[in-house]
């Protein structure tokens, strides 16, 4: 399972739209080196989470999962971005795309609060940028669980290699379509 540090970096890599609004923000303002900075923050996040990713699908033990129920899980994504960017719709004199330091203390914040509530695999940017899709998953105990994976999930009855992120949430590792 992911350290405390990999969860906190894995949910900060989920704020990376929010970064991309706050850089085209500045850049629309005529501050071209405010946007850079969040640009510049926004694709260290990205590339992140894909070597993140990476990382633990290549050294994290694998775990075979019995799959016997399934249901698609992708709305919560959307979900979870909408909130992520309604402070930003726009209004006269925001304070929270021009002044960096506050910006970054409330993403930190949220970051954190996110973390706590254990809601850092909700992750816009797996499913936006690396086409990752969410399940809710029951395995042969009928303990339910989270599946992260790049495969369409077909049928149920199936065992699947995974990593664990998480308690009962996990990354599919496999291969093939199941």
């Amino acid at each position: 399972m992911l350290s405390f540090f990999f969860k906190f970096f894995l949910m900060a890599t989920s704020l990376s739209p929010v970064l991309l609004i706050l850089a085209i923000s500045q850049l629309e303002c005529g501050q071209p080196w405010k946007g850079g900075i969040w640009l510049g923050i926004a694709f260290i996040f990205l590339s992140g989470c894909w070597a993140l990713l990476k990382f633990v699908k290549k050294n994290a033990r694998s775990e075979l999962i019995s799959i016997q129920e399934f249901e698609r899980k992708d709305q919560e994504v959307l979900t979870f971005l909408f909130i992520y960017l309604l402070p930003f719709i726009r209004s006269g004199g925001s304070t929270f795309a021009n002044e960096p330091i506050t910006s970054g203390c409330v993403l930190i914040i949220i970051i954190y609060a996110l973390v706590q509530a254990r809601a850092f695999h909700f992750n816009p940017v797996m499913y936006l940028f690396f086409r990752y899709r969410f399940y809710a998953v029951k395995d042969r105990h009928g303990v339910s669980n989270l599946l992260i994976s790049k495969k369409d999930l077909r049928r149920s009855g199936v065992e699947i290699k995974t990593v664990a992120l998480a308690r009962n949430v996990y990354l599919h590792k496999g291969n093939s379509n199941v």
